[in-house]
């Protein structure tokens, strides 16, 4: 209000000489002075000055990917009786540093909303129509087959189209939430301070920018105020709350705690209030079921709630492992045992359906014989160009089928069992330890642009992807889930 006392003082009023202000003409050209003023105050830098709004101000507080720091912060909004939407990649759940079915559980169980965010993650718009289906409808029917009512629907990078609004609204959702098209602190200056109820396009819901480190106190107070002077719909879009995660896309614990502090007294004062999306949207909100019976595994050594327990679960399930026959009744899966490369052969086969396939009567390789364990299955692994073996400069190509197989040449043989599709390869690598002068480098970069992969994220916050290291069982399995959810079989 700077500019308001200023004026105050070149026209001498100062407290007790309001009666300055009786004659009527000096009384209209005043406070027309002062209504451009306000107007002024009110939009430059982009702060509002607050007011009272024409319409309702709702705030919903959202959370994407399933990071486990969000746990914490759910139990603060708790602590201050709010609530928000969290918004799941199915195929992440219950990995290191994320949440697990128990805790999604919990979150529901404090009156919070679940949303889909797809299995993987991917860029909707670079999928097929079928591809993205697969994604979309699949991650709706694991959280619901996990006991979670699910209408509401996030957009992996925000990313979206005609197409693929099309396939939520057909998956069954009644929303789709986009960023950025609502004024944010660092962008969109000509944006509204809020979303609109009911949005305009439900499918594509504006939101501001997704909250980064970049972010302060006063700018997440200053989106909050300048949506009361309007009216309207703000929905906040948190990944990380934690210290020494992801850089970009983290804000301190403490700061959240400040900012939900402030938040949860303007909710108590009737300023706004706060609602998960489909509290917004006016959508019922019953209370989550139980959490259904525990899944039984066919496997001894996979318990429940172990890592990649639904992907391991999946392979069984699907026929492409059964494991070891332990002779006392039970099977084993191995999970953590290095997949040999004739069991690649055999997991890959399956994966595709068992196609017909009469494998020759002399080998393609000369360390492969029509009695070698899953002949058939090598054979057809190099009639499809997926393995070519090694060439041992003899005239001679060996597959070594009890070698274990390692990260890159996973990479490889999925990117060729996808028909080796358009991909061209970024100049970054995503991985630290992967150059684009490495071995299988567009095939490991197109990896991890599907989601099959994410690699790991280390101490120094960097991304490895480990090429040459041997992939274990349940990495296999995790990577054919993500593989057939994305590129789902005819």
């Amino acid at each position: 209000m700077r500019w308001l006392q200023k004026y105050h003082k070149k026209q001498g009023l100062r407290t007790g000489e309001s009666r300055r202000l009786n004659n009527p003409n000096k009384n209209k050209q005043l406070m027309s002075i002062m209504g451009v003023l306000l107007l002024t105050a009110g939009t430059l830098g982009g702060i509002a000055v607050p007011a009272h709004a024409a319409a309702p101000t709702i705030v919903s507080l959202t959370f994407d990917d399933g990071n486990d720091n969000q746990l914490a912060a759910e139990q603060v909004l708790k602590a201050h009786g709010l609530v928000g939407t969290f918004f799941i990649t199915t195929s992440w759940i219950g990995t290191p540093s994320y949440l697990t079915q128990a805790n999604l559980q919990t979150i529901a169980g404090d009156g919070n909303e679940i949303g889909g965010h797809t299995v993987t993650h991917p860029d909707l718009t670079t999928l097929t129509a079928a591809a993205a289906s697969a994604e979309i409808c699949n991650g709706k029917s694991t959280l619901e087959s996990w006991g979670f009512q699910v209408s509401n629907f996030a957009y992996p990078f925000a990313a979206e189209n005609a197409t693929v609004q099309t396939e939520v609204k057909n998956c069954g959702f009644a929303s789709g939430r986009g960023l950025g098209d609502i004024r944010s602190p660092a962008s969109c200056p000509s944006c509204p301070f809020a979303e609109t109820l009911p949005p305009a396009n439900p499918l594509v819901t504006k939101a501001p920018d997704e909250v980064d480190s970049t972010w302060t106190l006063q700018n997440l107070q200053d989106l909050v105020t300048n949506a009361e002077s309007t009216g309207g719909w703000l929905q906040l879009t948190f990944h990380h709350i934690a210290i020494g995660t992801d850089p970009t896309l983290t804000i301190s614990p403490t700061l959240f705690d400040t900012f939900v502090t402030w938040l949860a007294a303007r909710t108590a004062n009737g300023t706004t209030s706060v609602k998960t999306v489909a509290q917004a949207l006016g959508q019922s909100t019953p209370p989550p079921p139980p959490p259904p019976p525990p899944a039984s595994s066919p496997f001894i050594d996979v318990p429940v709630g172990y890592p990649f327990f639904t992907e391991i679960n999946w392979m069984a399930a699907q026929g492409i492992s059964t494991g070891w026959d332990e002779g006392n009744g039970t099977k084993t899966y191995r999970p953590l045992q290095a997949a040999n490369r004739d069991a690649m052969a055999a997991f890959m086969y399956r994966l595709a359906g068992s196609p017909a396939f009469i494998p020759p009567a002399v080998s393609p390789f000369s360390d492969t014989t029509p009695q070698t364990a899953f002949y058939k299955e090598i054979s057809w692994l190099a009639a499809q160009g997926i393995s070519t073996g090694w060439d041992e400069g003899n005239g001679t190509r060996t597959y070594r089928p009890l070698q274990a197989v390692n990260r890159d040449a996973t990479a490889a043989f999925l990117y060729r069992f996808a028909h080796s599709p358009a991909f061209t390869a970024p100049a970054v690598s995503p991985f630290a330890d992967v150059s684009p002068q490495a071995p299988f480098y567009k095939e490991i970069t197109w990896l991890s642009s599907t989601g099959i992969s994410k690699g790991w994220t280390e101490t120094n916050g960097t991304r490895t992807f480990r090429p040459g290291t041997p992939v274990n069982r349940d990495a296999v399995a995790a990577f054919m889930y993500r593989y057939d959810t994305s590129f789902p079989r005819n």
